[in-house]
């Protein structure tokens, strides 16, 4: 094997395939990066869990494959000044030779032999989503996903894809019109959101892993569309730069029984106030800024105002008092500030509707005017 390719080419695609590596398996060889130099050149990385494959362009002057030490490779590449690189692979000692102008390395490589296969793909259930709103949607909803290995299916992000939009029903006029829908929960708040896409298909329900989602939105790539195939066991993810550069990611699906959503979110609430978002982030970051290992933030609602507040024994208290249109009775309700603050944070608008029903129920961050996005945030008990 025998190429020569820019070094930031190069090094970007080790980079994101390095985000599946792991040092912790049994499996030497899954500590490295197979490299195949073709037609144009492959990259594949695995855990076992999820699979990158991307090709790009380089002069391949002799094919063949290689699995070299992921952090090695990158690093040596990163030393590296901007400039054209070769890679060869000596058969008799399987060592790979790196050299960029002046500087040499031979790096030790594992048993090729030792490499998973790359998953089979079956086309089953495909569609095409704007790359901006998959971003879009995957940010929002991610923000309540659960990091806790404890119960599995809430590290994942539910995405389905249906006829009719949150509390609605289908619009039966327009056959291609649907809704593809994002939740996350981790059991303290619930974060929902959706868009409208071309699809004519059966209706969708998978879990995702959110390593696998955050993966993709943090990838360099720069192109309009993605493209998901969904199958039994397994979703893939292909982004297309164009002919010569892409990146596909296989995952295997979550299993187990996903929260209820739609259960979980009340279509109505006693006290609906009308917040200016940055006024109400502001105050939020001001008052918690004295904040130590996610004390709560009280909000005291009264006749026309909003008294925001925090005490700490060890250090002192903050409060502040926003004007709000509320004539109701008064509420006092606390909250984990950071999880206020991301709730908020997803609101794209300048005014968002704050829905409370009662100080220990679920509070709502939406729209004004639309169910598109959705936020529950449990509040923390006050004595």
């Amino acid at each position: 094997m025998k190429f020569e390719i820019a070094r930031s080419e190069l090094l970007n695609k080790l980079n994101f395939a390095s985000r599946v590596i792991t040092s912790k398996s049994l499996i030497s060889a899954l500590s490295g990066i197979l490299i195949e130099a073709d037609d144009k050149l492959y990259i594949y990385s695995t855990d076992l869990e999820t699979s990158i494959k991307s090709s790009l362009s380089a002069k391949v002057i002799e094919k063949g494959r290689a699995v070299v030490p992921a952090r090695v490779f990158i690093n040596v590449l990163k030393s590296f000044p901007e400039s054209k690189v070769s890679v060869e692979l000596n058969l008799n000692t399987n060592q790979l030779k790196v050299q960029c102008e002046k500087s040499i390395f031979n790096l030790n490589t594992f048993a090729i032999d030792e490499y998973p296969q790359f998953p089979q793909i079956k086309e089953k259930i495909k569609f095409l989503i704007d790359f901006g709103t998959f971003k879009k949607l995957v940010n929002k909803s991610i923000k309540a996903a659960s990091t806790e290995e404890s119960r599995t299916i809430l590290t994942g992000v539910l995405i389905e894809v249906e006829k009719n939009p949150l509390n609605e029903e289908a619009n039966e006029t327009s056959p291609d019109l649907s809704y593809i829908k994002m939740v996350g929960t981790d059991s303290y708040r619930l974060a929902y959101v959706e868009e409208k896409i071309n699809y004519s298909g059966e209706p969708i329900r998978v879990v995702v892993p959110n390593k696998v989602l955050d993966n993709i939105t943090k990838s360099d790539y720069t192109g309009k569309l993605i493209d998901i195939n969904i199958e039994e066991n397994q979703i893939s993810f292909l982004m297309q730069d164009d002919e010569n550069t892409s990146t596909m990611i296989i995952s295997r699906l979550l299993t187990g029984k996903f929260p209820e959503y739609k259960q979980l979110i009340p279509k109505d609430f006693k006290h609906n106030i009308i917040l200016d978002k940055e006024k109400f982030l502001e105050v939020i970051k001001r008052i918690s800024s004295i904040s130590q290992d996610n004390i709560p933030i009280k909000l005291e609602i009264k006749n026309g105002k909003m008294i925001v507040s925090m005490n700490i024994k060890e250090i002192g208290s903050s409060s502040e008092e926003l004007t709000i249109p509320y004539i109701d009775e008064e509420i006092e309700i606390a909250f984990n500030p950071n999880f206020l603050t991301d709730g908020i944070s997803m609101i794209d608008e300048e005014k968002f509707l704050f829905s409370i029903e009662e100080p220990l129920k679920p509070i709502l961050i939406k729209y004004t005017d639309s169910n598109s996005l959705i936020y529950l945030l449990m509040p923390i008990r006050i004595s």
